[in-house]
């Protein structure tokens, strides 16, 4: 039943072959080096090999909770002769005791006059600034101004700014300092004024006339049209505050632009001591919510050695099988009667379920790929009925399928859609996926894929999660944390790993413009944008990849830490799930989306409930008229 064959000689090469009777068919196997060869009657029906991977590193706890950081914020007025274009003229800064601000209606006396207190007031070091939403203006405006301060390293991803790193350059007294600009509505993505009642803080931010341009007024209150987002009741009580007093624009915007300082950095500092009480892990190691999660996956629930890098041609194998939910219309209305006719029209009652927590509830109840993935060619279920992968088929849908589970992407004139059609395709998909189809009556073909081991690695993180929301009452801003850090994970495993760079050249002399010149002759077709900031000076963002390097000794790949094939079994296992709604002889679908649907008929009651994957009932629905952005269904 088994043979090891050395070649003597020069040659080192040595193979085991194995007789292998599976189903009484018997086949033949040779291991040899990190290949496996199937022999069926002399012929090779498939050939398996082990691809080089880096596993997902383990992270330690931290050993203190950091408390130093400081919170930023901007403020504008939109100038009326310049197409709403939007002025600057305020920056503030706390650190959790002081302040500092600057006031100017000039961009370039306000950033320097700022810079300068601010770099009076830091320590040597790496200092934390949070903006709240930093990607959006705030950090488009400091990018203009920073680059004179010292070498500035911008992170970009998906065309988003996350973070802005400036490392300062100059004076004896600014050495050592670098500062590192972030954005805290990437952590908590929520308005500020939300998350201070939902955080509790015992600053609440207060309001201010927006829509007043003129930063020189001092007088009475301003009117009522001036204000954003305020009831006539606040609005009442302003005045009677201002009834016997003048009200000045710098004063009262410095007084609300230190606010919202001090109430982002009280928010945050609850935050912090929240998960670092829970988990001990800093907030400030993440610069998002899945990068948090993630980091607290790592550090506390993650399996050694059982989560690898998947990376290269690979990683864009399988990110074609990588596909979420869609939003389809199948009845436009629950009206029964005709709609040009006399009688009174009659409808259907109709029920809208929602499933709860979708992708927590797969991600904690099914097994994922883990391992080190396995390259094949042919038909690996022919060798291993249960075999779980990726693989690329040919698919067949069955004519008669009234409503298609199957999704795949097609070229149209609009670019790429995702559709869910009948009709054959050649296509990647997960096993799991292709098991749950062959029920409704597809057929498959497998041709090569990659081959997985199995395992569940997300039951304990989903599991803490969810007690964590039984154990805190629904106004406890613990209770939001976990559902942000169960919701968040999942993405982080098929982040694409393209990133975006920024350089920025000053042209003012002859070798800043030749400079310029080889850049864009070197990577002129990953340009992706180029932004004049002043008369000499331009910004260039380029897409880029991570640098990944083979270390063939060690056999692995120096990489970001992606893993797709977990990403498309989340979101696969959970269009299984949701399958059960779709041809289903019980009632009619109307519409379902990713984790919803409606119906014309009650679910039974031990599917309803409050459990991860139960539903609930969301609205009983007497008349309807179902309109979709985009409808991927093709009969």
């Amino acid at each position: 039943m088994k043979n090891v064959v050395t070649i003597l000689g020069n040659i080192d090469l040595t193979w085991t072959d194995y007789r292998i009777n599976n189903e009484n068919v018997e086949y033949f196997r040779r291991e040899i080096k990190k290949s496996t060869i199937y022999f069926l009657d002399g012929v090779v029906i498939l050939r398996k090999q082990v691809l080089p991977a880096k596993p997902f590193k383990n992270l330690q706890v931290e050993k203190s909770i950091k408390t130093n950081f400081m919170t930023l914020d901007i403020e504008t007025i939109k100038l009326d002769n310049d197409y709403g274009k939007l002025q600057p003229y305020l920056i503030c800064a706390y650190n959790g005791k002081d302040s500092i601000s600057s006031f100017n209606n000039n961009e370039a006396d306000l950033i320097n006059t700022f810079m300068d207190k601010l770099l009076s007031v830091i320590k040597s070091g790496t200092t934390l600034i949070y903006a709240h939403n930093l990607s959006s203006f705030d950090g488009i405006f400091l990018l203009k101004y920073l680059y004179n301060y010292g070498t500035v390293k911008p992170l970009l991803f998906n065309g988003k700014l996350i973070s802005i790193k400036l490392q300062i350059k100059g004076e004896t007294k600014s050495k050592n300092k670098t500062i590192i600009f972030k954005d805290s509505y990437l952590l908590l993505p929520q308005s500020l004024r939300k998350l201070c009642f939902a955080f509790k803080v015992a600053t609440i931010k207060t309001f201010f006339p927006f829509n007043l341009n003129n930063i020189n007024y001092s007088g009475v209150l301003p009117k009522y049209e001036y204000w954003t987002n305020i009831s006539p009741s606040t609005y009442e009580n302003l005045r009677n505050e201002f009834k016997y007093k003048m009200w000045n624009f710098q004063i009262e915007a410095t007084k609300y632009c230190l606010l919202d300082c001090v109430c982002l950095h009280q928010v945050l500092t609850k935050f912090n001591e929240l998960i670092f009480d829970k988990f001990k892990i800093n907030i400030h190691s993440a610069l998002t919510i899945p990068g948090l999660s993630m980091r607290i996956y790592k550090t506390l629930f993650m399996p050694k050695n059982k989560i690898y890098q998947i990376l290269g041609k690979e990683e864009f194998n399988i990110r074609q099988s990588y596909t979420g939910g869609a939003v389809d219309v199948y009845k436009p209305s629950n009206r029964t009667t005709p709609w040009i006719s006399n009688i009174k029209g009659k409808y259907k009652v109709l029920y809208y379920y929602d499933v709860n927590s979708l992708y927590p509830f797969v991600m904690a109840k099914f097994k994922m790929p883990v391992g080190k993935p396995i390259v094949f060619e042919g038909d690996i279920r022919k060798v291993d009925g249960s075999a779980l992968g990726i693989f690329f088929c040919k698919i067949t849908c069955p004519n008669n399928l009234q409503h298609p589970i199957l999704q795949r992407r097609i070229k149209t004139s609009q670019g790429i859609r995702t559709i869910a059609g009948l009709g054959s395709w050649e296509s990647w998909i997960t096993s799991e996926e292709m098991d749950n189809a062959s029920k409704f009556g597809y057929t498959f073909e497998i041709i090569r894929g990659y081959q997985f081991e199995k395992e569940n690695i997300f039951k304990d993180y989903i599991e803490t999660m969810y007690n964590l929301r039984l154990e805190f009452e629904k106004e406890h801003p613990m209770n939001y944390i976990a559902k942000l850090l169960m919701n968040s994970l999942y993405g982080k495993f098929g982040m694409k790993i393209e990133m975006t760079e920024i350089e920025i050249f000053d042209i003012s002399t002859e070798e800043g413009q030749l400079e310029m010149k080889e850049y864009l002759d070197i990577w002129n077709i990953s340009i992706q944008d180029c932004v004049k900031i002043d008369n000499n000076k331009y910004l260039l963002i380029r897409n880029t990849m991570y640098a990944l390097n083979y270390d063939e000794e060690l056999e692995m790949f120096h990489g970001l830490d992606v893993n797709i094939a977990i990403a498309s079994f989340i979101t696969s296992y959970s269009r299984n799930h949701m399958s059960y709604f779709k041809n289903n002889p019980n009632f009619n679908l109307y519409y379902s989306d990713t984790d919803s649907i409606v119906i014309d008929a009650p679910l039974p009651d031990f599917m309803i409930g409050k459990s991860l994957g139960q539903v609930k009932l969301e609205h009983k629905i007497n008349k309807a008229v179902f309109i979709a952005p985009k409808v991927y269904g093709i009969n």
